[in-house]
C-alpha cells in the first residue's frame, strides 16, 4: 500500500554466506562446503562443528544453487578407467555365467554404466579363499569405491560385511541385507495386482496362485499380500494360495481337482513343468501366468520383471552415491522399485 512503511530486515532476512560460516567456524570455505554435504572425507567432529555454526547463524542453503552445483558435479566427465564392481554375492562364477536371469541382470547393468562412461568390473564372494576383509582390500587396491551387488538367488536375507566405509553401494533385488543398502528390484506387490486386474478383466474369477515359499521370503511376501487384497474371491483367496507343491502326485492332483480354478498363476516356469510332469490337468481353457516370464516359454504370458531395466537403476544409485560423495551405509535406504509390464501369450 502507497505509504506503508516496510520492514525489509524481517521480510527479506539476511542471507548467511559460506563465507561466515567459515570464518565464524575457524576454517577454510572447502571444508564448510563439504561439511555442510556431509562428506565422509571431513572429520565427523569438524562437520558436527561447521553445521552447529551454520545452524547458529541461520544458514539456509539456496535450493536452486544447490541444484545447480549437484547438476554439475552429474554432469562431470567421468576419469578414464573408472570403474564400480559387479559383486556376485554368494553365486558361483559358473552359475553368474550360464544363467539367463542373472546374464541379464549383469548385461543391463553393464550397459547402464558403460552409457555414463564407467566400467564394470566383476567380483565373486563364492571365490575360493575370498572373504568379506578380502574383498574390501581388492576393491580399495584397484581404487574402486561404486559397488553394486548382485541379486541373490538362493537365500532370503543377506548379511555382507564389506568395510562399508570406503564405498557407494547398491543392491539389486529384494532381499533383506544385513546392513540394509540402498537397491532396486521388482515391485512384487504390484505385479501380483496387475495380473490378479489383467485375470478378473477375461472373466476369471478362481485363479490359483502356486509360489515357491523362498521366493515368496525374498519378496517379502508381497506377492502373498496382494493375492489376498485384489483376489477376485477374496473369500477363498486362502485356498487358493499355495506356498510350494507340497505332497505325492496324487494329493497335488485331487487338491488341485478341488480348487477349481480357472487360471493358474505361477511364481516360476519350473513350477508349471512339475505340474505338467506330474500329469496335472491343466488344460488349455486355463490360462498359465508366470510371474517371471521367460523369453524362451513365450507361449505362456505373464510378467516380464525386467530386470535389466532393474539393474541400470541400481548403477544409477551408485552413480548418485559417488557424485554427491555419499559413502558408506546410508541412514535411510533408497528403494526403487518396478512392476515390470504384462506380457501376454503368443
Amino acid at each position: 500500500m502507497a505509504g506503508e512503511c516496510i520492514d525489509r530486515s524481517q521480510r527479506f532476512p539476511a542471507v548467511i554466506t559460506l563465507q561466515q560460516i567459515a570464518r565464524a567456524a575457524d576454517c577454510s570455505l572447502a571444508t564448510v562446503s563439504y561439511a555442510l554435504r556431509d562428506d565422509p572425507r571431513i572429520r565427523p567432529e569438524t562437520r558436527t562443528l561447521v553445521q552447529k555454526v551454520a545452524a547458529q547463524l541461520g544458514y539456509r542453503p539456496n535450493p536452486r544453487f544447490s541444484a545447480l552445483m549437484s547438476h554439475i558435479r552429474s554432469s562431470r566427465p567421468v576419469a578414464a578407467g573408472e570403474r564400480i564392481a559387479f559383486v556376485w554375492v554368494h553365486t558361483p562364477r559358473t552359475e553368474s555365467a550360464k544363467d539367463p536371469f542373472l546374464q541379464r541382470v549383469f548385461l543391463g547393468a553393464k550397459a547402464r554404466a558403460e552409457a555414463l562412461g564407467y566400467g564394470l568390473e566383476q567380483c565373486w564372494t563364492a571365490e575360493r579363499g575370498m572373504t568379506n576383509r578380502r574383498l574390501s582390500q581388492v576393491l580399495k587396491s584397484r581404487g574402486i569405491v561404486g559397488v553394486l551387488l548382485s541379486p541373490v538367488i538362493h537365500e532370503t536375507e543377506v548379511t555382507l560385511d564389506l568395510e562399508w566405509s570406503g564405498f557407494a553401494p547398491a543392491v539389486i533385488g529384494s532381499a533383506r541385507w544385513n546392513p540394509e543398502l540402498h537397491h532396486a528390484g521388482h515391485h512384487h506387490y504390484l505385479a501380483m495386482r496387475m495380473t490378479l486386474e489383467k485375470l478378473a478383466a477375461a472373466g476369471c474369477r478362481r485363479p490359483l496362485a502356486i509360489l515357491e515359499a523362498d521366493v515368496n521370503e525374498r519378496a517379502r511376501r508381497a506377492w502373498e499380500a496382494a493375492f489376498a487384497v485384489f483376489h477376485p474371491s477374496r473369500a477363498a483367496a486362502t485356498e487358493l494360495l499355495w506356498i510350494g507343491l507340497t505332497g505325492d502326485r496324487r494329493a497335488i492332483a485331487r487338491r488341485f481337482k478341488a480348487s477349481r480354478p480357472d487360471a493358474v498363476v505361477v511364481s516360476a516356469h519350473a513350477i508349471f513343468e512339475k505340474l505338467r510332469a506330474m500329469d496335472i490337468a491343466v488344460t488349455s481353457e486355463i490360462p498359465i501366468i508366470n510371474l517371471h516370464w521367460l523369453p524362451t516359454a513365450p507361449e505362456i504370458g505373464g510378467i516380464d520383471q525386467s530386470y535389466d531395466m532393474v539393474a541400470a537403476n541400481a548403477v544409477d544409485l551408485v552413480v548418485s552415491q559417488l557424485n554427491g560423495h555419499e559413502l558408506g551405509v546410508p541412514t535411510s535406504p533408497r528403494m526403487l522399485l518396478f512392476p515390470g509390464r504384462w506380457v501376454e501369450p503368443v
